[in-house]
Parts: C-alpha cells; structure tokens; sequence
C-alpha cells in the first residue's frame, strides 16, 4: 500500500513516501565519499518527481521509459550492487499515448515484490512488444532460474499480469 505525497494529484500512480525517503536517504550516504553521486540521485529524485507530480496527462512510451530509467537508477542508488538494467531503444517502443507514470508504477510494484520475495541481486530486462512492456525479473547469479515475467500494456486497459 502506497501512502500518496501529500497535495498529489488524484488519477496519478501514488508515490510511496517510503521510497522518496529512503532515495534521500541513499544520496545523504553518498555526501562525505562521493558527493558527484549524491548530486545525481538529488537530481534523478527531482526528474522523477517532476515527471509524476504534473498531475494526469499523457505522454509517449519514449518518454515513459525515460521516466522508468530514472527510477530504476534511483533504485540502483537505494539498493547498490543489487540491481542490474536492460532497457529497450526507443526505436522499439510503439506509437500510442501512455498515462505518465502509470507503467512505471507497474514495473516499480512488481520489482518491490520481487525483491520482497528474494535475497541477493535482480536482472530486471525490459523489452517492447505486441503492445505492451514485458518485464523479465530474475537472478542474473543463476542462470537456470525462470523468475518472473510481467506484461504491462502501454494502454494500462488492465494491470499488469504475471506470464
């Protein structure tokens, strides 16, 4: 259950106050050793929510996966070493209008499952087709491992499923 940024827009994807929190909290531990780091997850936390707290409009995939690859280096920051990235080219991505922050939202709850669920690092790979984004989770540590995969429909029509 996401608690909402207080003045948030309704009709925009809730954003966990837990998670800005602790992105704060990652770019303060960054300070002393690398303050470059620090600099940067400070300015990915504002793009992200920039992106997020417009209120309810729509944008192309391109700029939706955009905002995924800003919140997937801010989970990068939160968690070090534990999560690794493979995004599609925008080349990839259909031609349709997407509600801002509604697939990111998608792919944030099922990595927070996962990584709920599971110890040690996470493969999260992206890829587009048929419509939709296919989010593949599994840990890049063991290959044999199936993991998850969820299909998120750019549209949104209906929520994310587990393949």
């Amino acid at each position: 259950m996401h608690q909402r940024i207080p003045g948030q827009s309704p009709g925009v994807p809730p954003i966990s106050v837990h998670f800005v929190n602790t992105v704060l909290a990652a770019a303060a531990s960054y300070i002393e050793e690398d303050p470059d780091t620090a600099r940067d997850v400070l300015a990915e936390l504002g793009a992200f929510l920039s992106h997020r707290l417009r209120g309810p409009r729509t944008v192309s995939p391109a700029e939706e996966l955009d905002h995924i690859a800003v919140y997937l280096r801010l989970e990068q920051a939160r968690f070090p070493g534990r999560i690794e990235v493979e995004l599609p080219a925008a080349g990839d991505l259909p031609v349709v209008a997407v509600g801002a922050g509604d697939v990111q939202a998608s792919v944030g709850d099922a990595i927070s499952r996962w990584m709920g669920q599971h110890t040690g690092p996470v493969r999260v790979a992206l890829s587009a087709r048929d419509g939709a984004l296919d989010l593949q989770l599994n840990r890049p540590d063991a290959p044999g491992d199936a993991g998850e995969r969820v299909r998120i429909p750019w549209d949104q029509t209906t929520a994310g499923s587990v393949l």
